[in-house]
């Protein structure tokens, strides 16, 4: 008889999918690679192709088969997990009628505005905890139903991304909790979707997938998806969750209270908590967990570590060619840079709304910048005020969320920023926390994505068993040296936004 030793685990991003071979202690030991493209059709839409995601999960699964030399009957069970906050609409064969429609994607700002109007947000928060903005799914939804009649009428399911690679692994529609709950059309309470508010928005509840709790074993492989990813037909597949989600998990943060931060793409704060809490004005996102009795309650900036890969994409060519020659990150020479330059860059503060705002404002129309430049900054200040920035608008949502009562003590820290030393101490000094940096920090979602289907599967009885597990690589403190000169141009930065909030919303409407 065959040993079942592994799992399987996905970690499918905006650029690009992770597959990871764990051992039943989510200890990655076989990781595989690919990326895959965005595409940006005309100004502020963004879309990605689903197949093209889907080939990315079957060539990584058989390259980490195949470079760890198992057999694939030895792997107990798989999981997937995703970005989130896309919209796909399939038909009844589970056929995509459009391109995945990206959570970057802005193109519902008038369906967003529409619903920020009147009594609808507060119906709105009653009824699933959350206000959406243009990136999130029911603008989207609405976008569809508004502006493509004939793909609406021939839509049967509107899915995630998550939710279509596991239809492609099991031929199965439905959803995970944490998944539902993020389209802001589910009761985070009674882990239903909210038939009050698909009536009022004319959404049929047909088109939602069936949900179902995250360690729920949803299906299997089926043996289509066998031959495309060398997996054997029959590994139980559990559903798993998103990316926000699993990267709590992952962290090691879902006792009551604990908190993650994840320096990603988008970058955000997330706390375990028992209690549903939020702002019922300018809402975090307010989540079920993976843990069915617990909910996440998150603050995410847009752009965070994607303010940084903006930034070395299109003012560091020069760097990005010499790190090529040097076979090191480009990253590192950013690091570099910024390292050579004051705290504070000489007073030169960046704007990271660079695709619109989330927490703590809920703003579509904000959009980033420099502010303070002079001929004496080099491109060394730029990268450190972007990485400023970042930490400026982290400790804005850190004072956000204590203000409605929780504590925000420390972060167990995860994601690509992490690598950083400047980085990570940047956001410990402007935020005054200490910042835990996780062992294997960029493997975090996808260990968390294989925890949870170990404890689906039966290996762990619960959740809060795998905060145990997950190590801590170094823990970063405040310095306190330049704390006064940080505190005043925090200041200034919050009062920018306020100032500029007209200006941007007057930008949008020139032709």
């Amino acid at each position: 008889m065959v040993n079942k030793k592994y799992i399987l685990a996905h970690d499918t991003g905006t650029g690009g999918n992770k597959a990871v071979l764990c051992d039943l202690r989510g200890q990655v030991l076989f990781s595989a690679y690919q990326s895959y493209g965005i595409s940006y059709p005309q100004a502020e839409w963004v879309e990605q192709d689903p197949d093209e995601l889907w080939e990315a999960v079957a060539a990584t699964t058989r390259q980490v088969i195949q470079e760890s030399g198992i057999d694939p009957r030895e792997i107990l069970g798989v999981g997937v997990s995703a970005q989130m906050w896309n919209t796909l609409p399939v038909d009844e064969k589970g056929r995509p009628l459009t391109k995945m429609l990206s959570w970057l994607d802005l193109r519902s700002v008038n369906q967003a505005d529409r619903l920020n109007q009147g009594g609808m947000p507060a119906f709105l928060y009653q009824n699933t905890g959350n206000i959406p903005t243009a990136k999130d799914s029911i603008p989207k939804i609405l976008w569809l139903k508004e502006e493509r009649r004939q793909i609406w009428d021939r839509t049967a399911y509107l899915l995630d991304c998550k939710e279509y690679i596991l239809f492609k692994l099991t031929g199965r529609i439905a959803i995970d909790w944490v998944g539902a709950s993020v389209y802001f059309l589910f009761n985070p309470h009674t882990k239903k979707w909210s038939e009050e508010v698909c009536k009022e928005l004319g959404i049929p509840l047909e088109k939602l997938p069936p949900a179902f709790p995250c360690t729920e074993v949803i299906g299997e492989i089926s043996p289509e998806a066998a031959r495309a990813t060398g997996l054997a037909a029959g590994t139980p597949v559990v559903i798993c969750a998103g990316d926000v989600a699993v990267a709590q998990t992952g962290a090691g943060a879902n006792a009551d209270g604990k908190v993650h931060l994840c320096i990603g793409t988008a970058t955000w704060i997330g706390i375990s908590t028992s209690t549903f809490r939020n702002n019922p004005v300018k809402p975090f996102w307010g989540l079920n967990h993976i843990d069915p009795k617990k909910f996440i309650i998150a603050g995410e900036m847009e752009t965070g570590g994607g303010a940084l890969m903006w930034f070395r994409d299109t003012l560091c060519q020069d760097e990005k060619r010499l790190a090529a020659e040097q076979g090191r990150s480009s990253y590192d020479l950013l690091t570099v840079m910024a390292e050579a330059v004051p705290p504070g860059s000489d007073r030169l503060l960046f704007l990271p709304w660079l695709s619109g705002e989330r927490a703590p404002v809920l703003d579509h129309y904000a959009r980033g910048g420099f502010i303070g430049l002079t001929m004496s900054h080099t491109k060394g200040h730029l990268a450190r005020a972007v990485m400023e920035g970042v930490a400026y608008h982290l400790r804005w949502i850190c004072e956000a969320m204590e203000n409605i009562g929780f504590e925000i003590d420390s972060f167990n820290g995860i994601g690509g920023g992490c690598n950083s030393e400047l980085w990570v101490q940047i956001i410990s000094n402007v935020t005054g926390r200490p910042l835990r940096v996780v062992k294997d920090h960029l493997q975090a979602g996808a260990a968390g994505a294989a925890l949870t289907v170990a404890v689906g599967l039966g290996i762990y009885p619960s959740v809060d068993e795998i905060d145990s597990l997950i190590e801590i690589d170094r823990e970063v403190r405040p310095d306190g040296l330049h704390s006064k000169r940080y505190e005043a141009l925090y200041q200034e930065y919050r009062q920018i936004y306020d100032l500029l909030v007209p200006v941007h919303q007057r930008l949008h409407q020139v032709p």
